[in-house]
């Protein structure tokens, strides 16, 4: 019997437990894997940490499963007594916010499905390690790699998935230093905002989901101060309609790759065959030309006026975030210089619109502005300690703060600073390269590292380190399809 292959894992979060799911299914020959996580974040990552309940899951939660081909894992493993009933989901019946559990909850969920996987390898002559150090560089070698963690311990390996999660929030104002007031990280909220006063004018900067759960926890928490959602556009997330069941006929993989043994797919043929889907649905593109037109418009209308189309017949709105998962296949068809365009003029629309918020979540921050107390403010374009706490300056209006939340949401295509080092490794031994775009290149079919054309047997990546070659990162369902697609490569003879 020949040698047990090794598979590393760099990395321990949510997607290192949708690929060990993978891995539990498939059929080849036991191997070995090896699992690196510093954090005491194990299996859960950053997002789905312990945390307060009022910070939920952004889809339903019957798109939230884990495991490949079973859409309906998550729910069953809270119908088996998992779900916990909140005072902040005590108004499901209003928004079905019962489909939108705590993301500490479905963090417990991942470490319930790390815990089976990893038995069903065992059980199977798999033997599968944990490793509770950090990667900090790779160097090839033949037929695989060697990894070495930051205490020195060098681990060889055939093949290597970097299951990086994404970093944290980029302090583009330089406020981070030795003085009180400025939290750079949002999470956990728990314990990130237990320390300020109720009475505090806060500064929460970014308007995206992130932002929405600093506001939704100092609401639970009971603040009562004045608080501030700054931007440089000012936009929130769309509000999650309730899901209607819609089958795709035109945007399919199947459909962009046969358009494009005709010719590239430009940005045009993607909104046409959008086009061709609504219609075949009998829907009016109206819809989303109203919602892509109306993107700046004040946000406390923005979110009256969605939420009032939360049990809307209309089906575009769905259908384009049906489009999510199908994206990962035809981002790559499409020429480079679409793909910039599209960057560069659409991804704030299509990231609020295609991501939205819990329509309970979007009640909370509407109730908290008609009251005076949330002001959601565009045109953010410094900010500045004083003798007495901060000053944000937008087009508008100075806004005075006490303490300023960073709530920015992390650039997809930004390594995390403790990545860097094993990032920065691979790059210079040329098993790796960075993507115009953004992230590392990797080949859309197989996940592999790619560098001059050429793809690399032995790496892989997924998750949020890949954006640029692939558009969706980091949506659980892509999660998935990719970790799936990783596990088969890994274990092909």
């Amino acid at each position: 019997m020949g040698r047990m292959r090794d598979i590393a894992v760099v990395g321990g979060g949510g997607g290192a437990v949708c690929l060990l799911d993978a891995l539990s299914q498939t059929s080849g020959p036991p191997t070995a894997v090896t699992v690196f996580e510093p954090s005491d974040r194990l299996w859960r990552g950053r997002p789905y940490q312990r945390d307060a309940d009022c910070i939920l899951v952004n889809l339903p939660s019957r798109a939230m499963s884990v495991s490949a081909g079973d859409r309906g894992h998550f729910d069953r493993w809270l119908s088996r007594g998992h779900r916990r009933q909140t005072a902040e989901t005590a108004d499901a019946d209003a928004f079905n916010a019962a489909a939108f559990p705590p993301r500490a909850l479905f963090g417990d969920y991942l470490e319930t499905v790390a815990h089976h996987s990893v038995v069903r390898l065992r059980e199977r002559g798999w033997r599968v390690r944990l490793v509770r150090e950090r990667v900090v560089q790779a160097a090839p070698r033949a037929g695989g790699a060697t990894l070495t963690t930051e205490r020195g311990a060098r681990h060889p390996a055939d093949r290597v998935v970097l299951c990086m999660g994404a970093g944290t929030p980029h302090d583009g104002f330089r406020l981070h230093g030795p003085e009180p007031g400025f939290i750079p990280d949002p999470y956990p909220v728990s314990k990130a905002l237990a320390g300020i006063d109720a009475h505090d004018t806060v500064a929460v900067l970014g308007t995206g989901l992130t932002a929405a759960d600093v506001v939704l926890s100092l609401h639970a928490g009971g603040h009562r101060g004045p608080v501030f959602l700054l931007s440089r556009h000012g936009v929130l997330p769309a509000v999650r309609q309730r899901p209607i069941a819609h089958t795709m006929r035109h945007f399919t993989p199947d459909h962009f790759h046969a358009l494009s043994r005709q010719g590239e797919v430009g940005f045009t043929d993607v909104v046409q065959v959008l086009r061709d889907e609504l219609a075949s649905a009998g829907q009016h593109p109206a819809e989303l030309e109203t919602e892509f037109a109306l993107l700046h418009e004040d946000p406390a209308r923005r979110l009256r006026r969605q939420l009032d189309l939360v049990d809307s017949q209309s089906l575009g709105l769905r259908i384009l975030q049906h489009t999510l998962p199908v994206a990962v296949d035809v981002w790559p068809l499409m020429p480079h210089r679409d793909r910039t365009e599209l960057l560069r003029h659409h991804y704030r629309a299509i990231h609020s619109l295609c991501c939205p918020m819990p329509p309970t979540t979007a009640a909370r921050l509407l109730a908290m502005s008609d009251s005076g107390q949330l002001r959601i403010l565009g045109g953010l374009h410094d900010v500045s300690r004083t003798h007495q706490g901060f000053i944000a300056v937008t087009d508008s209006r100075q806004v005075h703060a006490d303490t300023v939340v960073n709530a920015t949401s992390v650039a997809p295509h930004r390594v995390p600073a403790a990545a860097a080092p094993l990032v920065d490794s691979l790059i210079t031994a040329s098993v790796a390269s960075v993507h115009p775009h953004g992230g590392l290149r990797v080949a859309r079919e197989t996940s592999q590292f790619i560098v001059n054309g050429r793809t690399q047997e032995c790496f892989y990546a997924l998750g949020d380190v890949t954006f640029g070659s692939l558009f969706i990162t980091a949506a659980m369902p892509v999660i998935v399809k990719l970790a799936q697609e990783i596990s088969r490569e890994v274990t092909r003879p």
